[in-house]
């Protein structure tokens, strides 16, 4: 058992639940084994106990379980006991049979744990499965199953108890009835039969030797009848397939005769089980089995049933031929092969006859099958097939001429087979070989693909290719086998026919083998015995044929080499002298094929070696029959290879050498006229073949070449006219056009060959004017555009051969007087290329063709047309992209690349020579002038080819130039520039390669300046060392690159070359390439840092950096522009400040970016800042008129400029240092100029106390909004870098205020109120600043100041800081202003006097008060705004006075007071009302008889006003009478007035009245009668109230008046005057009147 701890683990892994996609099994599955290799038998013991244990554990989890267990078992059978492994016995038997929920899987991993078991416990596991299989038993599957496998594995154990395990095998067959269970039965069937012969077999080492193989009759005899005659009737497929691999299986043990009766029925129905369309396996099987019993035994009832088994078998066979990858069927294959085999023995003559019957078919499923059969029986019973050879090969000619490539695969197949076994010998074997070359030949396309098509008996399609490789390979194969004489001579006749021309490599591989053999057993003779075989080619054939196809170094398979071996080896049968030259010369020529094995040779050059040594051999032979005879050969080759052009070009070539050699006149010319009507001119290898060999001849033959060529162009130029429309329409198809072409490139070769003959002058007249006639097609008159490739290409390359040859040694130089007319037919051809795509060489060659002119004389002068022509023709063309090569199938991409790459070399060559021809600083101009556009290319590929080329002419022409003296006149500061540009771009070779051209370009200069060729620049060397940086192209990386470049540039660009330096650079700045961009940025600004001090027309320069800046978008770009413009204010700000302000408002980004830079340095920010606050105050100090009026003037911009600048300085973060400089002045500044902006005033009728306001009507003068919006930000920024963004100005809406006119002093005293928080340290500075302005002639300044002086004084900060006085002193100036609204604010503000400074207020209010009094009585008929202000700043004064204070002035500003009780204007009323009240609290003034008095004397206005018409005149009234009740020498009358206060309801006024008159009358005798006369003067109020108010209290205090008052003369006066209102125009007047008089009633 497992310990403890194993338990415990054991128990964790148990309860890891299982996951579906099977990680976590495997997991488990591998944990169990590892702890299993520790303890085996534990670990599966606690499995057993835990599956007992759990038997309500998932199926899946427990099927996994019994999994691991028997896997455990497998790898650990040696430690397992016998009594655990019965324990697992049961376990197993118990899941494979007596689980109600078990599957099939489950059933079967617990069956594989029994077996497992039983591999070392057989008997345990036999008696365990015996016990489930009984024969009253219910068959288990699983059971049977395991039964069968067991004895597979344990034969010698299991075979002599299978007795009573057969007999319970047959109780229970009757009684089956699945189809699964039937199959179990007969698998086990087999297994047995099967056990029983294996141990029969090695009866020897059997344990029981009296086994007998008739011991076991009877059972299988039995079984044979059930499985036969009850189970295979039922038709139940999967069963009777089985039934019929059992009953094969079987046979063996069925007695003989039963067989032998058995078979006619037997075998029938195991043919008809086949069917159709498929092949069963099974089937077969169980047919081989029966069949091998059959033979064994010599059946003679085989014999009936062979011809059926022969069409059965054969069509089983051509169906599974037809299946070749299915693996089944590959099986059935090979078991029905078996069967044929079987057969042969006893029945080869029917079989060989049935099969070559059915090679007759045309079906090449049914030949297939049948060559199948074949090969198969040639191979293994040869012995038995060796009588029927002769029949075998007369049956394959048939498929000689077979079209199917499977079947002609076959077919070499069985070839080969039948040479292994002598067939070929025979009549017929040679048209075997025969066939096997014809598929050596058959043609194959060459698609480019290069991978190996292997032949594949099983493939489905066999292609050419693999069936000619297949072929090849059997050749080989063939010449390794003894069959000599077969093969030679007779392969020779395989060589001259064009048909076999495909198969020539192999042919000639083939002789060659042959030959060595030949010489390696001793022959010492001539191969070829002419006379003896007269079908094999001659000498002169042979040496033309096998030459021509040596020259074919890329087509072809294979021909160069094999053939030139096989030549080398026939020497002696070519000529006796051939070997002195071949012999050396051959080998050579083979190694040089080897050694460039894999490199691509030129076509070209290995004919021109061929044709060199083809020299040397004509030339030891020296025969001119037998050189006439090789002619007439080649002449022969030419017709009958007529459509081979690469042959044909060769052989003219070749053609050509033989009449160079050739004394004899009219065999020349009559080889010459054949060769030039044999030419195709549209085939190019022709025609350049005939020119070749044309020039060839001319070498010793040139008058009579150039007589022939005259007269060839008139017999066909003249004869083959074509019309206009044709020619004008189409040239490709004209034959004329190429005759023409033919003969211009045979004058090209002939200048190529220099004949002895050949004269400059001929040159002239009889070369170049035949070419151009030739070249210029005319018709009418009228010369027409030449748009026939060939044609082109061929006056190229006459042209080229043509100046080269003139610059040859053999023909010295002279003056080459139709240079530029050949250089003008160059430049139109180039001209007329497309750029779209580069498809042929014209372009090329043509520039080849002018650098070539180029070098003859006289020299060419400057030729720009030229040069920008070669360069738009090559810098145009697309990069070559892979994609784009399918439009243009005519030309692969590896042509196309080559073909680029040697165009590119030529336009180099080109510049180089044009450099060559003026190495002045000119010349070098001229080049990179014409270069620079290229370079400054949106297109990639354009600037990679433009700068790729400058940097090889650079190098080029400081090698040239090497001069150590100095050059005066010189200026590379453009190509420099655009260089510099090029060092940043996206492409990483551009940006390598320009940093390089920077270096040459930099040491050209040098070298220009004196310095000598082997000297160099620590400065320059170090643009070498930053070139690592251009690697990545990152950011930091291009930026430390360009840093670098500036600083080297700063150093030794000359003084004189910087300025056009820069304006190059700045037309980089909106280069197409964002990189270029950020390069130019960034060296200008080197430039400009190092030596913008020295710069001239600075102005100039910041207009085109900000003209330049328009384009661009990208942000770091922008920012290194700025940057520079930055530094050229600092460095020269007298010009650039003023510069700057002329550009238009609102400044554009750029512009306000470039202010913004100037506050980097403190210095160059404050000298700014100053100088913007100058202009400023400039601006609104020096007109009388308002600022922002609509200008007229020529500066429209100019005043808005400034406060626009200002505000981009200030208003960024950046100016935190200057704005602690600079405060107070900017603040002020930019205040008064808000002020200006907004144009602050008043309404008109603000003074006016109404209830609706009336517009004048009259226009305002609109506020500047610009300006004032800038100014606000101003403000704003100043605010942030004081304290924070003063929350309170945006939530009180003072920035809104600020920008109305009408509430601008709100906004400004709101602001005064934030600045007092924030920035109370400025304030001594900003009063200072603004004091002055007081003093303005701009009243919205004024106001502006005076608004902001009224609200400090408000802070007691202000007298902390000592400004008090100052305040006070400017707001008692304005007083005296001239504007009603300064005044306003100036009262307002005094107001507020007490506020800030309590302390000082006894101080000042000694002038306050006069002064405030003096404004009410200045005022109180016009501006009754300015006196109710005027009150309330009063009301606000006296509050901050001591209750002590007993100053004269309240006497007097009591007595003020009483002309305004009775004010008409409400608010009037209601302030002098409440400043008696104020009065009221001085407690020591009630000891001053005047003021008491003056208070006792508003005692009436104070009790009429109760009842005025306005609500708060009747409040402060109340309210003052309150204060005033305590002052009177009465008590009841103060409780009676302190009892307003407390009444919420309304006033009975009328009872008031009376009950206060009554007290009067009782508490204040002596002051009664005052009381009543007071009344009078409100009987002529114009008020109604007041009137009626009077009244009333008139008459309650006459009926309460002393007793002697009725009888007064007053009183008569007073009742006159009651009477008198009487007639009042008003009726309640007269109503309160008539009802005061029925009071009187004594009097």
């Amino acid at each position: 058992m497992a310990s403890s701890k194993m338990e415990a683990l054991l128990n964790l892994i148990m309860e890891v639940p299982l996951d579906e996609h099977g990680l976590v099994n495997r997991t488990v599955f591998e944990s169990l084994r590892e702890l299993g290799h520790a303890d085996a038998e534990g670990v599966l013991m606690f499995c057993r106990k835990y599956i007992i244990h759990h038997r309500r554990l998932p199926l899946v989890r427990r099927t996994a379980l019994l999994k691991a267990m028997a896997q455990l078992v497998k790898d650990n059978i040696d430690d397992l006991g016998r009594v655990a492994a019965k324990k697992l016995i049961t376990l197993a038997s118990v899941e494979m049979t007596k689980s109600k929920d078990a599957s099939d899987e489950h059933q079967e991993v617990a069956s594989r744990l029994l077996l497992n078991v039983g591999h070392w416990f057989t008997k345990e596991a036999f008696d365990e499965l015996l016990s489930m299989f009984q024969p009253r038993m219910s068959p288990f599957y699983f059971v049977v199953l395991a039964l069968a496998n067991l004895c597979k594995e344990h034969v010698h154990f299991m075979v002599p108890l299978l007795k009573p395990v057969l007999h319970t095998v047959l109780t229970m067959l009757s009684a089956v009835t699945e189809e699964k269970t039937k199959w179990v039965f007969c698998f086990a069937l087999g297994i047995f039969s099967e056990s029983i012969l294996a141990y029969l077999f090695d009866i020897e080492e059997a344990p029981d030797p009296t086994v007998k193989k008739n011991l076991f009759f009877q059972e299988f005899s039995d079984a044979y009848d059930i499985l036969f005659d009850v189970w295979l009737p039922l038709n139940e497929h999967n069963v009777s397939t089985a039934v019929i691999e059992t009953l094969g299986q079987i046979t063996h043990l069925i007695p003989f005769d039963k067989l032998e009766n058995e078979l006619p029925r037997l075998i029938p129905v195991i043919l008809s089980m086949y069917q159709e369309t498929s092949s069963d396996f099974c089937v077969t099987q169980g047919l081989y089995g029966v069949l091998h019993t059959a033979v064994e035994r010599n059946s003679e009832e085989l014999v009936l049933q062979v011809d059926n088994l022969l069409v059965n078998l054969h069509n089983q066979i051509c169906i599974a031929v037809e299946q070749p990858t299915n693996l089944y069927s590959q099986k059935q294959q090979k078991e029905i092969l078996c069967c044929f085999k079987l057969l042969t023995p006893s029945f080869t003559y029917q079989i060989v006859e049935f099969l070559l019957l059915k090679l007759e078919n045309t079906n090449n499923q049914i030949r297939l099958g049948t060559l199948t059969v074949m090969d198969h029986l040639i191979n293994m019973v040869p012995l038995y097939m060796a009588s029927q050879k002769n029949q075998i090969l007369t049956g394959m000619k048939v498929l000689v001429l077979a079209n199917d490539n499977r079947v002609k695969g076959k077919l070499g197949q069985i070839i080969y087979t039948m040479a292994c076994h002598n067939y070929l010998h025979l009549e017929g074997g040679k048209e075997m070989v025969e066939f096997i070359i014809r598929q050596c030949a058959l043609p194959v396309v060459e698609d480019g693909d290069t991978t190996e098509d292997s032949y594949d008996v099983t493939a489905y399609v066999v292609t050419d290719r693999a069936l000619r490789r297949w072929c090849e390979d059997l050749m080989r194969l063939l010449i390794a086998l003894p069959i000599d004489n077969v093969l030679w001579p007779f392969l020779f006749e395989f060589i001259i026919p064009v048909r076999c021309t495909n198969a020539l490599a192999t042919v000639c591989n083939s002789l060659v083998s042959l030959a060595m053999k030949k010489l390696e057993a001793g022959s010492t003779e001539s191969f070829l015995n002419y006379k003896e075989n007269p079908n094999i080619p001659g000498p002169h054939a042979l040496l033309t044929r096998l030459l021509t196809m040596s020259s074919f170094l890329h087509q072809g398979k294979g021909w160069c080499a094999p053939a030139l071996i096989l030549l080398q080896v026939l020497g002696t049968d070519i000529h006796l002298a051939a070997p002195q030259v071949w012999e050396k010369e051959f080998p050579t020529l083979l190694d040089y094929l080897q050694e460039n094995a894999k490199k691509p040779l030129l076509q070209s050059q290995w004919e021109e070696k061929l044709v060199k040594v083809l020299f040397q051999t004509l030339e030891l032979i020296g025969d001119g029959d037998w050189l006439s005879q090789l002619g007439k050969e080649m002449i022969n080759h030419l017709h009958s290879h007529y459509n081979l052009p690469q042959e044909k070009g060769f052989v003219y070539k070749c053609l050509g050498a033989v009449l160079q050699l050739s004394q004899n006149e009219e065999v020349v010319k009559r080889n010459l006229q054949e060769m030039l009507q044999t030419v195709r001119h549209n085939e190019a290898l022709e025609k350049e073949g005939i020119a070749f060999g044309v020039g060839y001849c001319a070498v010793t033959h040139l008058d009579t070449v150039l007589i022939l060529l005259k007269e060839f162009a008139k017999l066909n130029i003249f004869k083959k006219t074509a019309s206009y429309f044709q020619i004008i329409k189409d040239q490709e198809d004209i034959e004329i056009i190429k005759v023409k072409s033919t003969l211009i490139s045979c004058y090209g070769h002939i200048m190529s060959h220099s004949p002895k003959d050949l004269t400059p002058f001929r040159i002239d007249t009889e070369i170049v004017e035949n070419v151009l006639n030739h070249y210029n097609i005319k018709i009418l008159g009228m010369k027409i555009e030449v748009k026939d490739l060939t044609l082109k290409l061929s006056l190229i390359q006459t042209v080229t051969q043509l100046a080269l040859a003139s610059q040859s040694d053999e023909t010295p130089s002279y003056s080459f007087s139709r240079k530029v007319e050949l250089l003008n037919y160059m430049q139109e051809l180039i001209r007329a290329e497309p750029t779209e795509a580069l498809l042929t060489s014209v372009r090329k060659s043509a520039i080849n063709a002018c650098t070539s002119l180029l070098k003859l004389q006289p020299q060419l002068g400057e030729n720009r047309q030229l040069i920008q022509t070669c360069l738009s023709s090559v810098f145009n063309l697309p990069r070559l992209e892979a994609c784009t090569v399918n439009e243009h199938p005519n030309i692969s991409m590896a042509e196309r690349q080559t073909l680029f790459h040697e165009t590119m070399e030529s336009l180099l060559d080109f510049l180089k020579q044009l450099l060559l021809s003026d190495l002045s600083p000119a010349g070098l101009q001229l080049v990179f002038t014409n270069v620079e556009i290229w370079i400054q290319s949106r297109k990639d590929y354009a600037r990679e080819m433009a700068i790729e080329t400058s940097l090889q002419l650079l190098v080029f022409y400081l090698e040239q130039i090497g001069t150590d003296e100095k050059v005066s006149s010189h200026n590379l500061a453009v190509p420099i520039g655009y260089m510099v540009l090029r060092c940043t771009d996206p492409l990483r070779v551009v940006r390598e390669t320009a940093i390089e051209c920077l270096y040459v370009l930099l040491y050209i200069q040098l070298r220009f300046a004196g310095m000598p060729a082997d000297l160099k620049d620590t400065e320059l060397e170090h643009l070498k060392a930053i070139k690592e940086g251009l690697y990545h192209g990152n950011c930091q990386s291009l930026f430390q690159v360009c840093t670098d470049i500036g600083k080297v540039l700063s150093k030794r660009t000359p003084h004189d070359q910087l300025l056009s330096l820069l304006f190059t650079l700045f037309l980089g700045l909106s280069d197409d390439n964002s990189n270029g961009s950020y390069a130019a940025s960034i060296v200008t600004n080197v430039l400009i840092t190092k030596c913008g001090a020295s710069l001239i027309d600075v102005p100039m320069i910041i207009k085109t950096l900000h003209k330049e800046l328009q384009p661009i978008n990208q942000l770091h770009i922008i920012q290194m522009v700025i940057r520079s413009m930055t530094c050229l204010a600092s460095q020269h700000m007298a010009v650039v400040l003023p510069c700057l302000l002329w550009f238009p408002v609102p400044f554009d980004d750029y512009i306000s970016e470039v202010w913004r830079s100037l506050l980097k340095t403190n210095s160059v920010a404050v000298h700014s800042i100053k100088y913007l606050l100058d202009n400023l105050k400039l601006l609104y100090e020096s007109s009388k008129e308002s600022l922002f009026n609509i200008m007229t003037n020529a500066e429209p911009h100019q005043p808005q400029a400034v406060i626009c600048a200002l505000h981009q300085m200030i208003c960024n973060q950046s100016s935190k240092a200057v704005i602690e400089i600079l405060y107070p002045q900017i603040f002020s500044t930019v205040l008064i100029h808000l002020s200006s902006s907004v144009q602050a005033r008043l309404p008109r009728d603000f003074f006016r106390i109404q209830t609706v306001r009336k517009s004048s009507g009259l226009p305002q003068k609109p506020c500047n909004a610009t300006a004032c919006h800038y100014s606000i930000e101003i403000l704003q920024a100043l605010l942030r870098e004081a304290k924070g963004n003063a929350p309170e100005m945006a939530e009180k809406g003072g920035w809104d205020l600020i920008r109305e006119p009408e509430r601008h002093h709100e906004g400004i005293m709101l602001l005064a109120s934030t600045m007092v928080n924030i920035a109370a340290s400025q304030l001594i500075n900003i009063v200072e600043q603004l004091t002055p302005v007081l003093a303005n002639i701009h009243q919205s300044q004024r106001t502006t100041a005076a608004a902001y002086f009224g609200e400090l004084l408000n802070h007691t900060v202000v007298s902390e800081l000592m400004l008090t006085d100052t305040l006070v002193g400017s707001l008692l100036r304005c007083l005296i202003d001239d504007s009603p609204v300064v005044q306003w604010l100036a009262v307002k503000g005094l107001g507020n006097a007490g506020t800030g400074a309590p302390q000082k207020m006894e101080k000042h209010v000694a002038k306050l008060l006069p002064a405030m009094v003096s404004v009410m009585d200045q005022n109180s008929k016009l501006n009754t705004l300015l006196t109710v202000e005027a009150m309330t700043s009063v009301s606000k004064i006296i509050d901050h006075l001591q209750e002590d204070y007993a100053g004269a002035i309240l006497v007097d500003l009591a007595r003020a007071m009483e002309p305004f009780f009775e004010n008409r204007q409400d608010k009037v009323r209601a302030g002098a009302f409440t400043v008696l009240g104020k009065l009221l609290r001085f407690g020591r003034m009630q000891q001053n008889p005047a003021y008491m008095e003056h208070i006792y004397s508003a005692l009436t206005s104070l009790l009429l006003h109760l009842n005025d018409r306005s609500e708060e005149v009747r409040k402060v009234s109340g309210l003052v009478l309150t204060l005033l009740g305590p002052l009177l020498p009465s008590e009841r009358m103060c409780q009676h007035f302190q009892a307003l206060g407390l009444e919420e309801s309304a006033l009975d006024y009328e009872n008031y009245l009376s009950v206060t008159s009554q007290h009067m009358a009782e508490d204040l005798p002596d002051r009664a009668i005052y009381y009543i006369r007071s009344c009078t003067p409100f009987f002529s109020s114009v008020q109604t109230e007041m009137r009626e108010n009077a009244v009333t209290l008139a008459t309650f205090l006459m009926q309460h008046a002393p007793p002697a008052y009725p009888k007064s003369p007053a009183a008569n006066q007073m009742c006159k005057e009651l009477t008198n209102l009487l007639s009042d125009h008003v009726q309640s007047v007269r109503m309160k009147t008539l009802s005061g008089i029925q009071r009187l009633h004594m009097y």
